[in-house]
């Protein structure tokens, strides 16, 4: 009963308690001065989110749960708060001339949000459809940065690049296209 008690808690608060440290990093650490300088890198990965979001809802590749808090609120929250703060925390920090150490920045931020990802798993807060998997989600978040650092220096390449990868994204998990339209 202490068991199931505790784990319902820890359903309840892993959410918010993760988008509150998001931002109270993000405050601390984040590059705020040049915000607009990111701006644009925001915007082309919550438009991103909101695009696949609405290509994927009648057909999720995962599923959030919360005992409160619905699927859309926290896909929401993770455009609208993780996001940004994560942008503003990755890209000043992207070592500038070191591909070694470039790797090494990708790994670290893919690291963090597969450790999220995984205690999401755990308190069984996500959930996994039509094909997708945990190592599914670790390839995503290593494309997501690449794409990031990407649209940040050569954004008129990255747009392009973002609609082919989505294509293929539809084509290996056979997305239902007529359902669509």
């Amino acid at each position: 009963m202490v068991y199931m008690t505790t784990f319902i808690i820890l359903q309840l608060i892993f959410r918010p308690v993760k988008a509150i440290l998001y931002i109270l990093v993000c405050l601390k650490w984040g590059d705020w001065r040049n915000w607009r300088k990111y701006y644009p890198t925001i915007l082309y990965v919550i438009i991103w989110d909101l695009i696949f979001n609405l290509f994927t809802d009648n057909y999720p590749l995962w599923t959030f749960y919360h005992p409160f808090l619905k699927h859309t609120f926290s896909d929401l929250l993770i455009a609208f708060v993780s996001f940004p703060c994560a942008i503003l925390l990755y890209l000043p920090y992207v070592p500038k001339k070191s591909i070694i150490k470039q790797i090494l920045h990708i790994a670290f931020w893919t690291g963090m949000l597969s450790l999220f990802e995984a205690i999401s798993l755990s308190l069984h807060t996500i959930s996994y459809h039509n094909g997708w998997n945990y190592w599914w989600s670790v390839a995503a978040d290593v494309t997501i940065f690449c794409m990031i650092r990407l649209h940040y220096e050569k954004p008129l390449f990255a747009w392009p690049l973002s609609v082919l990868l989505f294509i293929v994204n539809m084509i290996v998990f056979k997305f239902p296209l007529g359902e669509l339209f």
